[in-house]
């Protein structure tokens, strides 16, 4: 019979992989080790875990047979990541050393990580799981939400009222990424005359990998601390500031990691950013002018609608845009006007918002 030391190793390392959130038979698992207690932790392993007592998992495990179904997950894990006859060996082999860089605004990949509000965020997340078991490799990008979305309740009146919670980020599937110093990596990003900071966590999504930016950072403005805390929250301000940490703090995130993308997809319109951000980093490589290094980001990048109504799009005021975003037109060698034009379905109506 196994020590409870190494039956919980094994389920430490499944809780490590978002994988098991599609795994109906190790999700079973964790239930069976204790029910109660799964339900009080919101089916999440690694809470669950760090409650679950020994002799609790000692006593589960030999009354219900458990210890060959845990070795069993455990197998299937390792030999799933270190499998290479798969789909995407044979059809995506150029993407291994330049991998689709997938933006996205929310990551639906289990009620455990509060990254989403709904459909747009369950699609991302599906999208993330196929890959994997294709073995398309494929680097989400997203934003880490420290109070995620509302939670609704009905008070005694019959209103619908909304709670924040705070996430507890060490129960969570994520590391933060390091420099070589041991220091956490820092993301920097202009708006306007001040930069914000933001740290990198990853996430392991089966064979891919997730990167959430974080910026509640020390050095950042109050303001700034809270950009990240809430998925579709505040002002226009505050919204036009996640999109630049999201689009151009998540390309320089995958710059960081070491990640050269091969494709750009941006999952809705809330990442647009990174592809200006691209055009700039072509220019600067290979010495082109702005419309050469559009030309060029725009043959690799690839664009899904989950909203195809004017309500699901954000559109801002064209001296908001230029107040955040002056550095990059100048960086870009573009006049107000041009810059504009890139966000407008007429580009010539100069009412139109970006």
């Amino acid at each position: 019979m196994d020590t409870p030391n190494t039956l919980r190793s094994k389920l430490w390392n499944l809780a490590q992989n978002v994988w098991w959130t599609w795994q109906p038979e190790v999700t079973s698992l964790f239930r069976d080790l204790d029910p109660d207690l799964w339900s009080q932790v919101n089916h999440n392993p690694i809470a669950f875990l760090k409650r679950l007592e020994d002799f609790r998992l000692s006593e589960r495990s030999r009354v219900h047979a458990l210890e060959s179904r845990i070795h069993a997950a455990a197998r299937r894990l390792d030999s799933y990541l270190a499998s290479r006859d798969t789909w995407g060996a044979i059809y995506a082999g150029m993407l291994r050393a330049n991998p689709v860089a997938y933006f996205s605004a929310e990551f639906g990949l289990h009620e455990s990580l509060p990254l989403y509000s709904g459909g747009l965020g369950v699609l991302s997340g599906d999208h993330m799981k196929s890959a994997s078991d294709l073995d398309i490799p494929i680097w989400g990008v997203g934003l880490f939400y420290a109070q995620g979305y509302f939670i609704q309740r009905l008070d005694e009146n019959g209103w619908q009222q909304e709670e924040f919670g705070t996430t507890d980020i060490g129960s969570l599937p994520m590391e933060k990424m390091l420099g070589g110093d041991g220091e956490p990596l820092v993301v920097e990003v202009a708006s306007g005359d001040e930069t914000i900071r933001a740290h990198i966590w990853r996430a392991r999504v089966g064979r891919c990998h997730l990167v959430l930016l974080d910026t509640d950072v020390d050095g950042n403005t109050d303001e700034h601390r809270q950009i990240t805390n809430r998925l579709y929250w505040g002002d226009q301000t505050s919204r036009i500031l996640q999109e630049v940490v999201l689009g151009i703090g998540g390309l320089r995130a995958l710059r960081l990691l070491g990640v050269r993308p091969g494709v750009f997809h941006l999952n809705e319109g809330h990442s647009a950013f990174a592809l200006l951000e691209a055009a700039r980093q072509e220019m600067e490589e290979n010495d082109c002018g702005v419309q050469d290094a559009l030309r060029r980001i725009g043959a690799k990048s690839v664009f899904t609608t989950h909203t195809p109504v004017p309500a699901g799009h954000d559109r801002f005021p064209a001296e908001m845009l230029l107040q955040h975003l002056g550095w990059l037109r100048d960086a870009l060698g573009l006049s107000d006007s041009e810059l504009l034009a890139l966000g407008r379905v007429d580009p010539d109506a100069s009412d139109e918002r970006f």
